[in-house]
């Protein structure tokens, strides 16, 4: 089979692997769709401890069970398909990539996503760019009826905005007035899914106007970062938006986000583009302002981004693009550049 390997900064190349085998309670996947994500770009310009390479990225996909492995039957499956690989070959199955331990006590509360054991597909295990993938079977999520899978593989990064605008509505509330830093991916996600659930005036803040332009067709006010705070202060007033979202996660996304939410609002941490910032934290306290930072999400918020993507609440046309995994290492160093036109790429091997 063709698999994409990364050796290092910046290198990566198709190659002729063996096919993997499904190992006890494993299913191997024939990938028909895996997004690039952010951090695998990152991860490409070697600027990711977590990833060593050699290593086969990817842990945004759908695909098609092809083999299923021993013990799969046993298995808790998420996929709700029965038991026994007769009635889970030729299935087609979103993945959640996030492998927790279920027995810690971060676990038992709930919280899988700040696991100390946990690991991921694509990370800590051979991912999805590739023609197959083995996965466990626990992670397998059936796909509803008639959907497309690079639509499908937007479950993961959706996943990640609705756990994120989650932490940024106070229990009990209606959704509040949204500031959205950054319009990649994350960022038109989680406008879309605010919007889904009911956030009623939204901006998104942005460097480069095509982006904007997609911000703006997806029902947001846009603009660029020198005219946020008029735009801000004209769109929700003095008290300013009760969330802001910071899906960039650089010193002055980080700071804008401090600097226009309101007063006692919460400041939602998703983008992890630089580890160190200096911010104005005396500015937080003043605002009594809630810093939360917002890593992945759990089970239930992997489910609800999938119920959102088969209602239609989420768009993909006018910021992806498709490509092939013979394209991909092209695409790849395209977006690290910084000319590729494509906010999301999605390859279908």
């Amino acid at each position: 089979m063709r698999a994409l390997v990364w050796h290092g900064p910046q290198v990566l190349a198709l190659e002729e692997t063996k096919r993997p085998e499904p190992g006890p309670g494993e299913l191997l996947l024939r990938v028909d769709a895996v997004g690039i994500c952010g951090s695998e770009l990152e991860g490409y310009r070697g600027h990711s401890a977590v990833r060593q390479a050699p290593l086969v990225m990817g842990h945004e996909f759908a695909g098609t069970v092809v083999a299923v492995g021993t013990s799969v039957g046993a298995e808790p499956l998420a996929a709700g398909a029965g038991s026994g690989a007769d009635s889970l070959l030729g299935r087609r199955v979103v993945v959640n990539p996030l492998l927790a331990c279920g027995v810690c006590p971060r676990c038992l509360e709930g919280r899988p996503n700040v696991c100390r054991q946990r690991r991921i597909v694509g990370i800590h295990r051979p991912g999805a760019f590739a023609d197959y993938v083995t996965v466990p079977s626990r992670s397998a999520i059936l796909l509803p009826d008639g959907m497309d899978a690079a639509l499908a593989s937007l479950a993961e990064p959706l996943a990640v905005c609705v756990h994120g605008l989650r932490l940024g509505t106070p229990e009990g509330a209606s959704p509040p007035d949204l500031l959205v830093l950054g319009a990649g991916p994350i960022g038109l996600l989680a406008l879309q899914a605010a919007r889904a659930a009911g956030t009623g005036r939204a901006l998104v803040v942005d460097r480069q106007p095509p982006r904007l332009a997609v911000a703006r067709a997806l029902g947001a006010e846009a603009c660029l970062p020198e005219e946020a705070e008029a735009v801000c202060r004209e769109l929700f007033g003095e008290d300013g938006p009760g969330t802001a979202v910071d899906a960039v996660g650089v010193r002055q996304t980080r700071e804008a986000a401090i600097r226009l939410v309101g007063a006692g609002g919460r400041v939602v941490l998703v983008g992890l583009g630089q580890d160190d910032s200096l911010l104005p934290m005396n500015l937080a306290v003043r605002k009594e302002l809630a810093l939360l930072g917002s890593y992945t999400y759990d089970e239930a918020e992997f489910a609800e981004a999938i119920r959102l993507l088969e209602t239609g609440a989420i768009a993909m046309e006018g910021w992806t693009a498709q490509c092939g995994l013979e394209e991909a290492a092209a695409v790849f160093a395209a977006l690290d550049r910084g000319d590729s036109p494509f906010i999301k790429v999605i390859v279908r091997p």
